[in-house]
């Protein structure tokens, strides 16, 4: 180990993040996200990688990345499996045991105590409700492909409230970031404790976040801990989540596509997990996957009567013309 901070065995164990790093293509930016995981102050980190076929120079880097902390990168062997979502749920279900772990994006940055700060919040949330199920998360700096400053806070970009998200919110829009994320291990044992069609999630971090929001608990952090970096593959678009604007977008281009995988996404996690849920949270989460085989009046009535809202009015307004 090649660190100038030397842990005791058993603060490591303790305090240990196995980083979940999904790669495809991702030598242009993926040098600067390994260095700043290397820089953590939080020394106790190990780095799970899984590569989705890349045809550039990821592997390359990651080797050589490897070679500088020989013992603290493990490499995931298998083909490709053909998305990000899967890529991470892979990830997940073969990293070593750990008690904390960390979703990771090959182009973004980490502020030099993001671990440090999550792992702080994170056990705060633990002692308070004896080691149950915890997810933390963070604000993020939106920057540019050069990592210029495009806004402080993605949180304040998208208008998103971050203590006003529920499973509830969440079932209609996820405003938690995966790379913003750390989680416990009594939430990654209930993931993997359950096999499921994962095609019926939408994304790993949104499927993290609810199974966080009805089981356990949520906690975040203000501070910007991720410069999330914007790109030509990963569009400024991304972010642009509300005003006038975003609505006649939508409407323009937009069709019932993203509130129809919504209520699939529902249907799917109340099949994987309806026996771990409060009756109340089974029920709501049950109407909101019927939605699908309902008329547009039923839509809306359910939708305001169970309150599965998104955060902003703007969006609001379009959820219920596509619901």
């Amino acid at each position: 180990m090649n660190d100038p901070v030397k842990a005791t065995t058993h603060t490591a164990a303790a305090h240990m993040v196995v980083v979940l790093l999904a790669t495809f293509d991702g030598s242009r930016y993926l040098r600067q996200q390994l260095d700043s995981i290397a820089a953590q102050s939080h020394r106790h980190w190990r780095l799970v990688v899984a590569d989705d076929g890349s045809a550039d120079d990821t592997l390359k880097i990651v080797q050589s990345f490897s070679e500088l902390h020989p013992d603290r990168v493990t490499m995931v062997r298998g083909g490709p499996v053909g998305s990000a979502r899967d890529n991470f749920f892979r990830l997940l279900r073969v990293a070593e045991p750990a008690p904390y772990y960390a979703f990771c994006d090959q182009d973004d940055v980490w502020s030099v105590d993001k671990l440090e700060h999550l792992v702080h919040r994170c056990r705060q949330i633990e002692a308070l409700h004896h080691e149950k199920p915890c997810l933390v998360y963070s604000d993020l700096t939106v920057v540019d492909a050069d990592l210029g400053l495009l806004n402080p806070s993605f949180m304040d970009q998208v208008r998103a409230r971050p203590h006003d998200i529920t499973y509830k919110t969440l079932l209609a829009e996820n405003a938690i970031p995966g790379c913003a994320m750390l989680f416990n291990a009594a939430l990654a044992d209930v993931f993997r404790a359950r096999e499921f069609d994962e095609t019926g999630a939408i994304m790993h971090d949104w499927w993290i976040a609810l199974l966080a929001a009805t089981i356990g608990h949520i906690s975040y952090v203000s501070t910007a801990l991720v410069n999330y970096r914007q790109h030509a593959t990963n569009t400024l678009g991304s972010v642009e989540r509300s005003g006038f604007a975003f609505v006649l977008s939508k409407l323009l281009r937009g069709d019932r596509s993203a509130a129809l995988k919504t209520y699939a996404q529902a249907a799917a996690f109340l099949g994987t997990y309806s026996d771990l849920l409060d009756p109340t949270v089974r029920e709501e989460m049950g109407a909101f996957a019927s939605l699908h085989d309902r008329n547009k009046f039923e839509r809306i009535r359910l939708i305001l009567k169970h309150g599965t809202l998104k955060q902003t009015v703007g969006r609001r307004a379009y959820q219920m013309l596509r619901a």
